[in-house]
């Protein structure tokens, strides 16, 4: 298939830095841990890409993941290249790994090297753990991690239950629980009394839930007497 001259070309590629820590500081784009790590492999990438690529444009860094330091980036090709240019990536990328470690003291791992074209999902490259799901907005073709109900992330943090990130969210000695695809629930039944609401924040007693029960049953059966009377 023939590429699409007015469509640059994409290449997704990911590798394992293996004598550097993670930190949970790595999961927030504005932190300065990130945005100095960020820095350093733009820095120490772009001028190997573009020395060893033609029409290299730009390098995107999207996250850091942990495994060591997972690092899912992100080239632009400022125009068609050949149909081969992604085992071209990854040979380049894989000298790169070789000699990383001798001249910048980066332990790469090259058998982790993962180069896909913009064929490939983007969502693999996003690393959404268990609680969320990957979405591509389908115009820009950007792929992002969404919470699943009951769930929030916070600063660029991983999805978290509610249940966790605010332990006062169940009022009454409610106990907080995530029921899945509904989100976060908290009243329960005690002896004598019930609570209920988001929070389980109103008040409603067993005697008076009793009593309207019963006057609701009992209006009913009147009025269903009445009809059959008349």
């Amino acid at each position: 298939m023939p590429i699409n001259p007015r469509r640059a070309l994409i290449v997704f590629f990911s590798l394992r830095v293996t004598n550097m820590v993670f930190s949970e500081d790595l999961f927030n784009k504005s932190s300065p841990e990130y945005k100095a790590l960020e820095q350093r492999f733009l820095e120490l990438l772009v001028p190997y890409l573009q020395s060893n690529l033609s029409h290299f444009e730009n390098l995107e860094i999207l996250n850091f993941r942990n495994g060591s330091i997972v690092v899912n980036s992100r080239m632009k090709f400022g125009r068609p290249v050949a149909r081969g240019v992604t085992t071209t990536v990854y040979l380049i990328l894989e000298d790169f790994c070789n000699t990383a470690y001798q001249t910048m003291n980066l332990a790469i791992d090259k058998y982790s090297l993962d180069v896909e074209s913009d064929q490939a999902d983007p969502c693999k490259f996003q690393a959404c753990n268990e609680y969320a799901e990957c979405k591509v907005n389908k115009w820009s073709g950007e792929a992002e991690c969404v919470c699943n109900a009951g769930y929030f992330s916070v600063d660029g943090l991983p999805c978290q239950s509610i249940c966790e990130l605010q332990t006062d969210f169940c009022l009454n000695d409610g106990k907080c629980d995530i029921i899945p695809g509904q989100g976060a629930i908290c009243c329960r039944v005690g002896e004598n009394w019930w609570y209920r609401g988001e929070h389980c924040e109103e008040y409603v007693s067993e005697p008076l839930v009793v009593g309207i029960a019963i006057a609701s049953v009992a209006g009913f059966l009147f009025v269903a007497s009445g009809v059959l009377f008349f």
